[in-house]
C-alpha cells in the first residue's frame, strides 16, 4: 500500500509538471527530460523488486525463508503473519530486507523480495534471497519425505 501512494505521488508530480512546464514557452526540453526522469523512477520502483512463485505451500516457504536469511547471515528484525500472507523484516549490514509471502493455491506461493540501502535497490541480493529460500524449501521437503518413509 505504502509503495502504491508513493507511486501515485511521483504520477501526480509528472502530470502537474506537464501542465505547468507546458504553459510556458521555451520548457519544452525541461518538461521532456523531467518526465524522464518521473517514468524512471517509477520503473525503477517496480522493477528491482525480485519476485516467483514457487510450487511450495506456504508454511514450508516461510520457514525456509527464514533458514535462508540465517544462513546468509542477516538478522530477523520482524514477522508478521496475515490470512495466506507472511511479511519477514531482515537487515544485512547495509541492507533493508522486505519479504513478502503470499499464497497463491494451497501449494503454490509467491515471494517477492525488495532489499534496498536507503533508496538504492539491491536486485541481486534480492534474487540471491529467493534460489537460498527455494534451495531450503526443497531441503525440507526431503527430509520431511525421508522422514515418513521410515515411519511406513
Amino acid at each position: 500500500m505504502r509503495s502504491i501512494t508513493r507511486s501515485l505521488k511521483v504520477v501526480a508530480f509528472g502530470v502537474v509538471l506537464i501542465l505547468f512546464g507546458g504553459s510556458h514557452t521555451g520548457c519544452e526540453y525541461a518538461l521532456t527530460g523531467a518526465l524522464t526522469g518521473v517514468s524512471m523512477g517509477v520503473a525503477y520502483l517496480y522493477t528491482n523488486v525480485a519476485e516467483k512463485t514457487v510450487s511450495f505451500d506456504l508454511d514450508r516457504m516461510s520457514r525456509a525463508t527464514v533458514l535462508a536469511l540465517k544462513k546468509m547471515g542477516m538478522s530477523i528484525h520482524d514477522q508478521s503473519k496475515a490470512e495466506g500472507q507472511r511479511k519477514i523484516r531482515a537487515k544485512a549490514k547495509d541492507l533493508d530486507i522486505t519479504i513478502k509471502l503470499k499464497e497463491i493455491t494451497h501449494k503454490s506461493t509467491k515471494i517477492k523480495v525488495n532489499a534496498r540501502h536507503v533508496i538504492i535497490k539491491d536486485k541481486a541480493t534480492a534474487l540471491e534471497i529467493i534460489r537460498q529460500s527455494v534451495e531450503a524449501a526443497e531441503g525440507l521437503g526431503q527430509k520431511e519425505r525421508f522422514e515418513n518413509a521410515s515411519i511406513i
